[in-house]
């Protein structure tokens, strides 16, 4: 199978809010995630391809600690739905900095 991803996600369970064009709200965590897109596990939704949501990402140089990026839905599955971000997540670096840094004993 052809990878089609523009760069290589990081197995990284983020907590995410989506919403829809409808105005639902999902909270929901990340797969994986990398710049420019997440697969987030929303469970059994009615959303098709080409979908647009908004995803409110943390970022700790935002205001308020959250950035808030369209997405476009690129596949869905049973558990939840593979996105494009509008624009590159630039904070995924410093989360799996955090996540990947020894803890203390």
């Amino acid at each position: 199978m052809m990878e089609r991803r523009l760069e290589q996600r990081h197995p990284l369970r983020v907590g995410v809010r989506v919403r829809d064009r409808s105005g639902r709200v999902f909270f929901s965590p990340t797969r994986d995630i990398s710049q420019s897109g997440a697969f987030i596990e929303t469970g059994r939704v009615d959303l098709s391809s080409e979908s647009v949501l908004w995803v409110d990402l943390p970022d700790p140089d935002a205001e308020g600690g959250w950035n808030d990026v369209a997405a476009l839905v690129v596949h869905h599955h049973a558990d939840g739905v593979g996105v494009m971000f509008s624009h590159p997540y630039a904070a995924i670096d410093r989360l799996t900095s955090l996540h990947h840094q020894p803890r203390a004993a």
